[in-house]
């Protein structure tokens, strides 16, 4: 039994931020991430991820002070969105 999926559906603004990100990816690095082993882009995926997080950690903190950092990463990790 095969089953159809629709794509989904993009609204312009998505769209939008799809063609930006896109328009800044460097075709050089790509070339240069195509040989990378496995291991090595799991590693670059972890480094980003990590990245991320502190700066979003970061961001929260300046927004809440009250929270320790320890509680932020907890907030972000869990995708609280705190306003």
């Amino acid at each position: 039994m095969t089953t159809h999926q629709q794509a989904p559906v993009l609204n312009e603004k998505l769209k939008r931020l799809i063609t930006g990100a896109v328009a800044e990816v460097d075709p050089r690095q790509i070339n240069i991430s195509r040989q990378f082993t496995p291991a090595q882009r799991f590693q670059q995926s972890i480094s980003m991820i990590r990245l991320a997080e502190q700066v979003v950690t970061y961001r929260l903190r300046q927004r809440r002070p009250d929270l320790s950092e320890i509680e932020a990463y907890r907030i972000i990790r869990q995708g609280i969105i705190l306003r």
